[in-house]
């Protein structure tokens, strides 16, 4: 079942966890976390009150039967514990390294700020900095070199002039130094120092200290008064995009685009991978210094990455193994909401924080989760998808957050939000390799009128809040498909004859501009479109790979082709060597862009020369049709003319059966063929309501699909018995029949007791008097049945979720298209028809704020039902 963070605006009463908490479970989702968000003072945070009410939600959880977890911090960014871990423990803020290069003996370090928080807005800036100021305090120089100011630099002459430069002067924004020597002629003065922040709540990730004490201040004052609950009902910890500040100054230049964290144990770390002093080590990040800058660049974010996952990351899985408790949760993706790994937060260089290495970082979870952002398709469940079978485990959870598509203020988010788009950004996201959905998020309060200050005005709080959204009784429909969805994926491995190379030491290396990250984009979306299935593979389990009959297995799945999306750095021959094996297999092997030349284990580079098939740019979509299209036929293929393609998944099961997935996220009709390699046994398993109907025994199904339609199909080996016709029939009840078309001026009512007006079906209740209405409009009117028969109603236009009732009978609720709804059996009289139609909350919480802009969200009808008899009593 979907999961969801409940976002905690002020400490609740019993009451309304009681309510809320009924509320969540009767709407489908299985699993709530809770969330203390901005618009809750710092100071209630992990409070007697705030502990005493967390209790309380967490026993009527357990009541309901609700999984839950602890989203581990205050708003986001784990490891702070709202502050308190580094109250009264200085040392434990973040510190971090700045540089300078110039020709002088004297510099600065100034102008220090942090534009990624910054954009955010001011309270974003007061929650994570004491009085809202960014200070810093304990300056220290940890490196200076003098170099030629040749373009590369050569790294035997550099001279560590370290000892010989000081600190002149400092105070909260910046520092002067100074070299005792005089800088030579045609020479460089490049000094790094580092600060530590004097109000920032944030923790220095490279402290194992510093997560210890986080536990200590932020979990435990958790966990001990509800061990009773562990883990039946409080099963896990879910960590939140850990990162220090991504700052910028004045003076920064190199390679890197933000700075970098600190602490005493970090030079040594550099010092044993690189096998260079420090000093050398940091001139490779500002500095060109030849043949070996990429390896030196890889070498030194391997130990940086390597000793920030170990401090906080070993230290919460080690805690967490010792409680009993599972550890999740996501890093930041640089790549959220994209399919190039640097389309998401382009304003930062992920290196310098745990945004790089997801397959190690993975290696320290119970269970694997990412972030999505919006409803579009992208990179992350796909990712998270192949991180996790790296680690032995499969599929993921996947966070959604929406932010604002109308205006730039990101957190005012989408109050548009139907659950049509949202029920088929969830089926997406299980394509392509989602086990759960967590939403962001199901709120407490709503927040307040005329007030459009985002964040502390929970509306504004990366909105919508999903259960103050009208369409809100109709999730559970959603839930109960989407959690059926997937458990019917559960059991297969997926069909996915395609491996990428995930480009680790490449990133580290060439950092986030490099073309690796537009051609991983590229390969993505086009093996997609062509419906061609594909996973991350690490450059470890590909150089395990075992090669056999033109085949690469890796990470538990056997793969036809190997692709190097501009891959320019590998740790080691090792792969390269057994792509090379591969190829002469009769393997795949498809490179795109740059081509390897370092390998990190040796200064000479690559021994290896690959024979592959190479694209100088990125693939393009007719390039790559012609590299599928030379891929063995593994046992399934699916053809469709559509114009806009259905999303397909393909799993096999153990014993030789296959499951198929197909659906239409378009606006029209279509149809697939299936084509299997053998007669098979198909079953169509219905996400809907369960129920599992016997379909053929053919070797090929053509399958119909309505718009919005969800298809899971079976196929089972050796069953030749009782053959039913293969059927194109939709899973859907159909239209077609004798039709009367109820067009003209219907009555309409907002509410139960108001009197009702008259409403044209032509247009939107938005248009017609009730601008700023959000909520349930009920259309009624009396229809005459002049034939007996089995009748069917159909909504072609409704905005956005739809109920009928005749003569006060249920006849079905639908939440997104085709609104079809089966009358039953109707004798020849005069009937009461009621359509309910719940738009979105958008034009009643955008109205008077900045965020409306011209846009007013339909709502309601907007184009005459149909009356279709469809079958008629002789």
């Amino acid at each position: 079942m979907p999961s969801a963070y409940w976002f905690w605006h002020s400490v609740p009463d019993e009451a309304t966890c009681r309510a809320q908490l009924a509320d969540f479970k009767a709407q489908g989702f299985g699993t709530v976390l809770i969330q203390a968000r901005l618009a809750m003072p710092i100071a209630d945070y992990l409070s007697p009150s705030f502990i005493a009410a967390y209790q309380c939600a967490i026993a009527i959880a357990a009541e309901l039967g609700l999984k839950t977890g602890i989203y581990d911090d205050y708003n986001w960014i784990s490891g702070h514990a709202g502050g308190r871990t580094v109250a009264e423990h200085d040392h434990l803020r973040e510190r971090h390294l700045f540089w300078s290069a110039g020709s002088d003996r004297e510099g600065t370090i100034s102008g220090i700020r942090p534009p990624f928080v910054e954009g955010m807005g001011p309270d974003i800036l007061a929650w994570q900095y004491e009085g809202g100021r960014v200070e810093w305090c304990e300056w220290k120089i940890e490196a200076a070199i003098l170099s030629a100011t040749a373009v590369s630099l050569d790294l035997e002459q550099i001279v560590d002039v370290t000892p010989q430069t000081h600190i002149v002067i400092s105070d909260a924004t910046g520092c002067r130094f100074a070299f005792e020597g005089v800088v030579p002629d045609g020479h460089a003065l490049t000094v790094f120092v580092s600060a530590r922040s004097a109000t920032s709540r944030l923790i220095n990730y490279l402290l194992p200290e510093a997560a210890s004490r986080f536990i200590e201040v932020g979990l435990e004052p958790l966990i001990e008064p509800l061990r009773a609950f562990v883990p039946d009902t409080l099963g896990f910890v879910f960590y939140d995009q850990p990162a220090a500040g991504f700052y910028r100054w004045d003076q920064i230049s190199g390679h890197v685009g933000n700075s970098l964290l600190f602490s005493k144990e970090l030079p040594s770390a550099v010092e044993a991978e690189t096998g260079l002093s420090f000093s050398r080590a940091l001139a490779a990040l500002v500095h060109d210094v030849g043949a070996d800058t990429a390896r030196l660049r890889a070498q030194f974010f391997s130990a940086y990455s390597g000793r920030m996952n170990e401090a906080f990351f070993g230290t919460l899985r080690n805690w967490c193994a010792r409680t009993g408790i599972a550890l999740t949760g996501h890093e930041i993706l640089p790549h959220v909401s994209s399919w190039s790994l640097n389309g998401g937060f382009t304003s930062i260089d992920p290196r310098v924080a745990p945004a790089v290495d997801f397959f190690g970082i993975d290696a320290f979870r119970d269970e694997t989760a990412v972030d999505a952002n919006n409803f579009i398709p992208q990179l992350a469940p796909k990712l998270g998808d192949s991180v996790a079978r790296a680690n032995g485990r499969s599929r993921c959870a996947v966070e959604t957050y929406a932010s604002a598509l109308r205006n730039p203020v990101r957190a005012a988010g989408q109050w548009e939000l139907t659950l049509e788009t949202l029920r088929a950004h969830v089926i997406r996201l299980h394509c392509l390799g989602m086990r759960q959905h967590v939403w962001h998020g199901v709120y407490q309060t709503v927040g307040r009128d005329d007030d459009p200050t985002p964040f502390t005005n929970p509306r504004f709080d990366f909105a919508p809040g999903i259960n103050f959204e009208p369409w809100w009784p109709y999730h559970g429909l959603f839930a109960e498909e989407a959690a059926r969805l997937s458990a019917f994926l559960e059991p297969a491995k997926p069909l996915a004859p395609v491996a990428i190379l995930y480009p680790l030491h490449t990133a580290w290396a060439e950092g986030p501009r490099h073309s690796h990250a537009s051609h991983v984009g590229a390969w993505c979306e086009g093996l997609l479109e062509l419906g061609c299935d594909f996973m991350f593979v690490s450059e470890s389990d590909l150089a395990a790979g075992k090669v056999s009959n033109g085949q690469i297995a890796a990470a538990g799945l056997t793969f036809d082709a190997v692709v190097l999306p501009s891959v320019t750095v590998v740790q080691s021959d090792a792969v390269l060597q057994n792509l090379d094996r591969f190829g002469k297999d009769g393997g795949r092997v498809w490179t795109s862009g740059d081509l390897p030349r370092i390998c990190c284990e040796a200064t000479t580079g690559s021994s290896t020369v690959l024979a592959s098939t190479h694209a100088v740019d990125a693939p393009t979509l007719q390039e790559l049709a012609e590299l599928v299209c030379d891929l063995p036929n593994r046992g399934v293929k699916i053809s469709t003319t559509m114009p806009r393609k259905p999303w397909t998944w393909i799993g096999a099961e153990p014993d030789g059966g296959w499951r198929v997935v197909l659906f239409n996220d378009g606006n029209n009709p279509g149809s697939c063929d299936i084509t299997l390699g053998s007669e098979m046994h198909c079953e169509a398993w219905s996400p809907a309501d369960g129920s599992i109907t016997q379909l053929a025994v053919c070797e090929k199904l053509p399958v119909a699909l309505e718009a919005q339609e969800l298809r899971c199909l079976r196929f089972l080996p050796g069953a030749t018995a009782g053959k039913w016709a293969a059927s194109a029939m939709s899973s859907l009840p159909s239209a077609d029949g004798v039709s009367t078309l109820l067009d003209g001026v219907w009555n309409f009512a907002v509410d139960e007791c108001a009197a009702s007006v008259l409403m044209s079906i032509d247009a939107g209740w938005e248009e017609q008097g009730f601008a700023s209405f959000s909520g349930t409009g009920v259309y009624f009117r009396k229809i005459a049945i002049e034939t007996d028969g089995e009748w069917l109603l159909e909504v072609p236009e409704a905005h956005t979720a739809v109920s009928v009732r005749i003569d006060g009978r249920l006849c079905g609720r639908r939440g997104w298209r085709p609104y079809r709804f089966t009358l039953g059996r109707l004798a020849r009289g005069t009937y009461r028809l009621e359509i309910a139609v719940s738009n979105t909350a958008a034009n009643r919480y955008y109205r008077n704020t900045p965020y409306q802009g011209d846009i007013q969200d339909r709502s309601g009808l907007t184009a005459p039902p149909r009356l279709v008899l469809i079958d008629q009593e002789s």
